[in-house]
């Protein structure tokens, strides 16, 4: 066949994965849609889920918000922090354009220059893929070096965790977890052990997962499972057991095949929220106890709450002190942090009422929004833009799909908490260290890169 019939079939192909794309986003659009106006409102309407049908023009706005970005997301992973991208876009960034139109924490005309502004944030972020990756060379360490730090890291957090918790180690079931937590309060209390719990779940095991799984290791794929299931039994945290489903079905999600990896997750995601919403309907409102559950943990707690929080926030800080990032550790050495609690306790008891609940954020919220207001949502997507840039340079020499499974939990976390706690508490910084040191599979040593894209210039992947 000549080259330019060739050319010219790979951009009808092309075209069509885009166009297939675009109607996978806008199913998932008219999913959400109806699982707010039909489940979150009348089953968490006390959350702040309430039901205010906007002006046709504010609900255009909110779908045409959504879906451009369905122009320029990547079919393909080019780079590992496009994953992150991804999740954002789904997770964060149409929540954020759906639910403040109907919840109308604020006015309309005020949630809508909100929305333009996420929009402008994630479209900055996605710029940062313009810039090309810093050429890091090899570390010098071996193969065998850099296992046995590894295991080393890895065995003393676990010991620690252990003794820590060796007398009150409990499996419970998700109704029972906060007793869980009630009691590990005051174990954790001056031990430091946090730091240890969220390292070893947010890094350690989900990299002893992820290479089990992708390098057909089932010791350490069994290994990150039990170190999970430590965690959890330890502090009675969903997001330890939940982790092993999601990396699971990431996965399965980041094989190669002829349906690329966007349709996959776009379609994928539609279908899930169309059956779950289905199966409510069939339950006829009164589901049973899992699946309640799953409807809570998928719907409202997945999906639901990024896009309240981000309402509640916007509306929180037009009429209170803004932290100036001194909510960071470190930053508050210099800047007085201006209220008496934990900011996600100031603003969840701000709109329920109830001094316990921590309505904690995503990054453009909690480091955007309380920061700066709405000029902090585009600071802290440039913020993000340079995250991901580190992270791409460090992964650079893997298999790009390896690299997205390592850090997919992470990313999963960026859009529930702080960048910075993300970064630092919550272990996506080891992560990127780990990628640079980790040695490259293949053969009977160490690979050629997979795939290098430090130049690549494109705007995330159009192809």
């Amino acid at each position: 066949m000549p080259t330019s019939a060739l050319q010219e079939t790979g951009a009808r192909k092309k075209r069509s994965r885009r166009l297939l794309l675009i109607v996978g986003v806008c199913a998932y659009v008219g999913c959400f849609q109806w699982m707010y106006i039909n489940y979150l409102y009348p089953v968490f309407g006390y959350y702040g889920f309430d039901y205010n049908p906007p002006a046709t023009k504010y609900l255009a706005l909110a779908w045409g918000l959504s879906l451009l970005p369905s122009l320029w997301m990547p079919l393909t992973l080019t780079r590992a922090s496009q994953l992150a991208y991804w999740i954002l876009y789904i997770t964060v960034l149409i929540p954020c354009m759906v639910v403040p139109i109907y919840a109308e924490v604020g006015t309309p005309a005020e949630t809508a220059v909100l929305m333009v502004t996420l929009f402008a944030g994630f479209a900055i972020t996605g710029l940062g893929y313009l810039v090309p990756l810093m050429p890091l060379g090899s570390p010098n360490i071996s193969s065998s070096f850099f296992w046995k730090l590894f295991a080393s890291i890895a065995l003393g957090l676990t010991v620690w965790v252990y003794l820590v918790f060796r007398h009150t180690l409990n499996i419970v079931s998700f109704g029972d977890v906060y007793d869980v937590r009630f009691g590990a309060d005051d174990l954790i209390e001056g031990t430091k052990v946090s730091y240890a719990l969220m390292w070893l779940s947010g890094a350690i095991n989900p990299f002893l997962m992820a290479w089990g799984f992708f390098y057909k290791r089932p010791w350490m794929l069994v290994g990150g499972v039990l170190g999970q299931l430590l965690i959890y039994s330890s502090l009675g945290t969903k997001g330890s057991i939940s982790s092993v489903l999601f990396i699971s079905a990431f996965y399965f999600l980041l094989k190669p095949g002829r349906i690329p990896f966007a349709l996959k997750l776009s379609w994928g995601v539609a279908l899930l929220l169309g059956g779950l919403c289905l199966s409510y309907v069939w339950a006829g409102g009164s589901a049973g106890p899992v699946q309640s559950l799953l409807l809570f943990l998928i719907l409202m707690r997945t999906f639901g709450t990024p896009g309240l929080t981000v309402a509640q926030y916007y509306d929180f800080f037009q009429r209170n002190p803004l932290t100036h990032m001194s909510h960071v550790s470190v930053v508050n050495w210099f800047i007085p942090y201006p209220y008496a609690n934990f900011l996600g306790l100031e603003v969840g008891y701000a709109y329920s009422g109830d001094p316990t609940y921590d309505a904690t954020a995503n990054l453009w919220a909690f480091d955007g929004l309380a920061s700066f207001g709405l000029p902090g949502v585009l600071l802290i997507s440039v913020f993000c833009a340079l995250v991901f840039w580190m992270l791409d340079s460090a992964a650079q020499k893997h298999e790009q799909r390896f690299a997205a499974l390592v850090i997919c939990y992470a990313a999963y976390n960026l859009a529930n908490i702080s960048i910075f706690t993300s970064l630092f508490s919550g272990g996506l910084f080891l992560l990127i260290v780990f990628l640079y040191l980790a040695p490259v599979r293949g053969g009977g040593g160490f690979a050629q890169p997979a795939l290098v894209v430090a130049h690549d210039r494109t705007l995330p992947s159009l192809g």
